[in-house]
């Protein structure tokens, strides 16, 4: 892994774990504060809680006492004595004593007389408000006399207090439950956070690698064109689809290399075309000397032969007429080199793009004369400005349309040829371009490839230096140039030139 990669993985994990760990902090806190707060409630309702199990304990068992004491003295009352006084118990009068007392007492349900071997000798019981789903039952025996006679209690207890103290006992273990469940809890948290610290450092780790790898990988490209546009490979391009910075990085490198080829083309062609003038301008030096002297050797040849040889006279006649001819011919190669050799200087200035085409027109009617020329921009393309010379333009639409024009001839077209010039302006760009395009001949490739080659043409008497000049025209106005054409389908040329301002 690169330092860079490491840097942006790390400050991923920055940026996810300190927040997390502030929000650990934070939560550790409110715990802590929780947990005292809620301590400090336990402990307040503790003690209160406890007094309260106590005193319904307490009068649990106050109640009990009193049972057992109303029991004993029951047991105690005179008249169940004098019913079991005889050699046998006097049933009737035990069960009415019996009604009477469980009528008078208060919390007596039921009372028995037993035997020695616990048979009922009587019985009284209460049936009305005493009922087992509201009232609790409590079974006491105590002796009667010295015969073995019990008597035997059952008590009847509202539920409504020992409902009252179970559901007090049921709240002190849920108190002490959730006591413990606060310790554990508190644990769980923290177990909680720090797994969650783990996922997030590690989500966080993962995703960084996977930025800093892309991010990064993107930037190794960029660097490996930037290396091979430095070795001299102005053909490299990057190609990242991506709408953020690296994409516009991308998007104005490749721009930028294309601008850097163009201008390299441009002083390349520039460069090349300036050998090739000082070239022509010594071979016009060199073979513009010896045609005078020539052409006049020939002319006073001819005219002072005096002889009667018709023969002789035959072929000095086609002599004169082939040297004079060929000596026609190499001045007007001489002047056509001279022409390339001393082409102006550019001197651009702004001008209306509808005014030049118009002014060329005007100035070059006999071209529409050849052939039929169209030309009707919309208003906005035709008052754009260009930064243009006026001269050196008309000159490169004449060459243009004179080659149309030249082609058709050489292909028997000439009579349906159209040329049609259009224009339409890029404001983005700063350009705006120019179209001349007929429905001629066309080119085969090769030749399209090699129309802007200095000295190469197709035509029997072509010098090659039209289409050359051209360029060299359009690429001083730091402009381009560039042909389209197939066989029997036309040629299109297209020039872009610099807005003015």
């Amino acid at each position: 892994m690169t330092r860079f990669e490491i840097k942006i993985v790390a400050a991923l994990l920055l940026i996810a774990v300190i927040p997390l760990a502030a929000s650990v902090y934070l939560v550790g806190q409110v715990i802590k504060v929780s947990d005292s707060v809620t301590e400090g409630q336990t402990q307040r309702l503790a003690r209160p809680l406890e007094r309260a199990a106590q005193a319904y304990r307490w009068l649990f068992q106050a109640r009990k006492r009193a049972f057992k004491l109303q029991g004993r003295l029951l047991a105690l009352d005179p008249e169940l004595g004098r019913g079991l006084e005889g050699p046998g118990p006097d049933r009737p009068a035990l069960e009415r004593r019996l009604r009477a007392l469980v009528a008078a007492e208060a919390g007596v349900g039921v009372m028995e007389v037993l035997d020695r071997l616990g048979e009922v000798v009587a019985r009284a019981e209460r049936r009305e408000g005493l009922s087992p789903s509201t009232h609790r039952d409590l079974r006491l025996e105590h002796p009667m006399g010295r015969r073995g006679y019990r008597l035997r209690v059952t008590f009847f207890t509202p539920r409504q207090p020992f409902e009252d103290f179970r559901q007090l006992g049921l709240a002190q273990r849920t108190s002490v439950a959730l006591t413990h469940l606060r310790d554990e809890l508190a644990s769980y948290y923290r177990v909680a956070f720090l797994i969650m610290f783990g996922a997030v450092a590690l989500a966080a780790t993962v995703l960084g690698v996977f930025i800093a790898r892309r991010t990064t990988r993107r930037m190794a490209v960029l660097a490996q064109a930037t290396r091979k546009v430095a070795a001299g490979d102005l053909e490299t391009r990057v190609h990242i689809r991506s709408r953020d910075e690296l994409g516009d990085l991308a998007r104005a490198f490749n721009d930028m290399v294309q601008q850097i080829k163009e201008s390299s083309d441009r002083i390349v062609y520039l460069e090349k075309v300036g050998a090739w003038q000082e070239i022509a301008r010594r071979l016009a030096h060199e073979i513009k000397n010896p045609l005078t002297p020539i052409q006049l050797a020939v002319q006073q040849l001819h005219r002072k032969y005096d002889g009667d040889d018709e023969g002789f006279r035959s072929t000095l006649e086609d002599a004169h007429d082939i040297i004079t001819e060929e000596v026609d011919g190499l001045r007007r190669l001489v002047a056509a080199f001279s022409a390339f050799a001393k082409l102006p200087t550019v001197q651009p200035e702004p001008l209306e793009l509808g005014a030049l085409i118009d002014d060329f027109l005007k100035s070059h009617s006999e071209l529409s004369q050849q052939a039929r020329i169209e030309w009707q921009p919309d208003e906005e393309v035709a008052s754009a400005r260009v930064l243009v010379d006026r001269m050196l333009v008309k000159h490169v639409l004449y060459n243009l349309v004179e080659n149309a024009i030249h082609a058709a001839e050489d292909a028997d077209v000439l009579e349906r040829l159209t040329v049609t010039l259009t224009a339409r302006v890029e404001p983005g760009a700063r350009r705006a371009e120019l179209t001349v395009a007929d429905n001629g001949p066309g080119m085969e490739d090769q030749t399209a490839s090699r129309v802007f080659e200095p000295y190469f043409t197709t035509k029997e008497r072509g010098t090659g230096l039209g289409m050359a000049i051209v360029k060299k025209i359009v690429l001083e106005h730091k402009g381009s140039i560039r042909v389209h054409s197939r066989r029997n389908e036309g040629t299109r040329v297209v020039l872009t030139l610099p807005l003015a301002g």
